[in-house]
């Protein structure tokens, strides 16, 4: 598995994606903030491969979580119910 898979997947879901770091930057409706300097995503998450688990981690308020998953397929699922694409 390869991030940039991954990312092509997920933006046929209709998300924005950046990779970064060895991590992929995943939202809806991303803005570049030009008083930032830096663009920012409304509902974003950061998906990581650690050997063969997928690991996504977003906050809940102010609480990191992070969830670990084995397939694309799985990951997508929860994608999906977690953060839906807004109109």
């Amino acid at each position: 598995m390869y991030l940039n898979e991954i990312k092509s997947t997920i933006e046929e879901e209709g998300y924005y994606c950046t990779i970064k770091n060895n991590e992929l930057y995943v939202g809806q409706n991303y803005k570049f903030e030009e008083g930032l300097g830096f663009g920012t995503y409304q509902k974003g998450f950061s998906i990581e491969i650690q050997g063969k688990t997928l690991t996504i981690k977003y906050a809940i308020g102010q609480i990191s979580t992070a969830k670990e998953f084995k397939t694309i397929e799985e990951l997508l699922k929860f994608i999906r119910q977690v953060f839906p694409i807004e109109d």
